[in-house]
């Protein structure tokens, strides 16, 4: 039967520890809860242990009773360790004791045990991570990952006149690369890649290869470039990643202006046209001496044929400044054919930039004779030797006759295209060399326009045959196709005909010349127009056309109207661009030293003027009066 443990009388509480086991059998209690009731108060009372009748944790009785227990509990761990078997730290002696925290014991302490517990943050990777503490209290913490957003600002890529030669030819890079998050990343085995286009090849290429963090502002000057037009490309390539930066197309002024004249110009009936109704001019344009900034430009040729005084034909052709003839002038000329019969005076106009360099007439008349129509085949029975035309009559012996289908017949449509397709089958044991086909787009009901008429001649080695007819005007179409023997039958020459449904023809070309955006800055002595010219408010393929532009200067209130004189400007330029679709491309032009006395305002007016696929001159007007320049 255990006994009461507070029938127990403790006198000496070393010895009693040493008799733990004996008390445990005593009392009926474990030895570990006889050892907690003596360490906390030297009596067995049931204050401490497992079975206490007020449960306390020994710990944190030990912390209360280490002041008043301290001696006893150090001069007791030899005999606790022999008692239980195992070391101090097993029982907790150190914790009780004081002796691991950091409050207890001065880091300069000579009496400091050399285990002694240090609490903090032990995780390497948190942001308040201790490389003293022996022993994590929960207290790491951990900043939200950082996702790097590199972006470009400050882009100036423009054309300058750093070198003061009175001509923009020099170029300016700056552009800052930047984290807008700013991560600080370590940007590293990475570069940044600088290339310069002319005429869609590299000119120039480099690379800077910095390591920084959050930013980089790239200050990069080239002088004295050629004239012409150069786009200019930033990038930054790093770990296999690529960010496209900035993009620009730069413009570098010529040194003076470009100068040519017609030489060499000629009118004549082209000798390879049969019906010797072709007519050509023909020219050199030739570069006045010493002129050698003209690869830029696009000079605009207008031809003319006169009749009795009056215009009758005319058309306008461009040609590159760049001289390619070994001679030093470029030949070109224009070709009309079908021209009427009469006598005709030749004229040829050179222009550049909307400015007239030079006008030739040829000196020789052409003269077209009239047509004479009729049968112009040697080998038909009716042939005419007279006649100019042919008029459809020819006639020829007898054939073998040819039986054939056409099979199959159908007609598609793709913007104002119209397509047909079709299959020849040759009957058996028919005699056949050649066939001639006619394919003619028929108008339905009321669509006001003319028939369209296709005809060749083929060969019986193939039975799938085709055409397109290009530039169909809008409305309702039907195919027609006529095989018919060839050229040698006389008689009863028609072998089928078929005509398909019909088709409709829904097409509408929009290119209308737009300013996508326009403006003005001034200084002391310069002006600056910066303009986008586009064909059409989106990315299309419609053709385009040469538009002329024109920045002027004038004294405030001058450009207006005074009997017949003309206005002069004070100074001006020109550009001549070919628009077609929609590009984001920018442009510049500038007036400079055009100040005069003490005037601080002028007027300034741009032009934008081309003619449209009508044959009609078209003109818009940006106006800029009474404008303040800066000192």
């Amino acid at each position: 039967m255990p006994t009461d443990v507070e029938d127990i009388d403790i006198e000496d509480v070393e010895e009693a520890l040493l008799r733990a086991d004996e008390l445990a059998t005593i009392t009926g209690r474990k030895k570990t809860d006889i050892v907690a009731d003596l360490l906390d108060d030297g009596k067995l009372n049931l204050s401490a242990g497992s079975d206490a009748e007020v449960k306390k944790d020994i710990l944190d009785i030990a912390q209360e009773k280490a002041e008043k227990f301290k001696t006893l509990i150090t001069t007791l761990i030899p005999v606790l360790a022999l008692l239980l078997g195992v070391g101090a730290e097993g029982l907790g002696v150190l914790d009780i004791t004081g002796w691991g925290s950091d409050s207890m014991w001065e880091d300069d302490d000579p009496h400091k045990p050399p285990n002694a517990i240090y609490w903090g943050c032990t995780d390497y990777d948190a942001d308040n991570y201790d490389p003293m503490a022996t022993q994590d209290d929960g207290s790491c913490y951990f900043e939200p990952p950082c996702d790097s957003n590199w972006e470009w600002e400050n882009v100036v890529i423009r054309s300058a006149d750093i070198n003061g030669e009175g001509f923009n030819n020099d170029l300016e890079i700056e552009v800052e690369f930047r984290d807008v998050n700013w991560c600080d990343d370590i940007m590293d085995a990475g570069h940044f890649s600088l290339i310069i286009e002319k005429e869609g090849q590299i000119w120039e290429q480099w690379q800077i290869n910095d390591n920084f963090r959050d930013e980089y502002f790239i200050s990069e000057t080239r002088m004295n470039l050629q004239p012409g037009d150069y786009r200019v490309v930033v990038a930054y390539q790093r770990d296999g990643g690529n960010w496209l930066g900035p993009s620009a197309l730069v413009t570098m002024e010529s040194p003076q202006g470009c100068d040519a004249s017609l030489i060499n110009a000629q009118s004549y009936i082209l000798e390879a046209d049969a019906e010797k109704d072709a007519v050509r001019i023909s020219a050199d344009v030739d570069l006045t001496d010493g002129e050698d900034n003209c690869d830029s430009e696009q000079f605009q040729i207008t031809w003319r044929l006169y009749q009795d005084t009056q215009i009758k034909y005319e058309h306008q052709t461009y040609e590159d400044g760049a001289v390619t003839d070994q001679d030093g002038a470029d030949y070109t000329f224009h070709t009309w054919d079908n021209v009427d019969a009469g006598t005709y005076d030749s004229k040829i106009l050179l222009m550049l930039n909307g400015v007239l360099l030079d006008e030739q007439w040829t000196g020789n008349t052409v003269t077209v004779q009239p047509k004479v129509w009729g049968c112009i085949d040697s080998e038909a029975t009716n042939y005419n030797a007279d006649a100019t035309d042919d008029d459809g009559s020819c006639e020829y012996p007898d054939t073998t006759p040819c039986d054939a289908d056409i099979d199959n017949l159908q007609t598609t449509v793709s913007d104002n295209e119209v397509s047909v397709v079709f299959y020849i089958a040759q009957h058996e044991e028919t005699d056949c060399s050649d066939w001639d086909i006619e394919i003619n787009l028929m108008p339905v009901d009321d669509n006001e326009e003319d028939e369209i008429n296709h005809e060749h001649s083929i060969s019986p080695s193939s039975n799938y045959y085709s055409h397109t007819f290009e530039d169909v005007p809008n409305g309702d179409w039907a195919a027609e196709v006529i095989l018919s023997q060839n050229e040698n039958c006389a008689s009863d020459c028609q072998i089928a005909d078929e005509t398909s449904s019909w088709v409709y023809v829904n097409y509408e070309e929009i290119c209308e010349i737009n300013v996508f955006w326009i403006a003005i800055a001034t200084n002391a002595t310069h002006a600056q127009m910066g303009y986008d010219l586009d064909c059409g408010y989106e990315d299309n393929d419609l053709d385009g056309y040469n538009v002329s532009v024109q920045f002027l200067v004038y004294e405030v209130g001058s450009n207006t109207s005074n009997g017949s004189e003309q206005p002069q400007p004070i100074v001006w330029d020109t550009r001549l661009h070919y628009i077609q679709g929609w590009v984001e491309d920018n442009h510049i032009i500038t007036l400079t030293n055009f100040t005069e006395s003490n005037n601080t305002h002028y007027d300034f007016y741009g032009y934008f003027v081309w003619v449209d696929g009508e044959g009609e001159s078209q003109t818009l007007e940006y106006k800029w009066l009474n404008r303040e320049i800066d000192a």
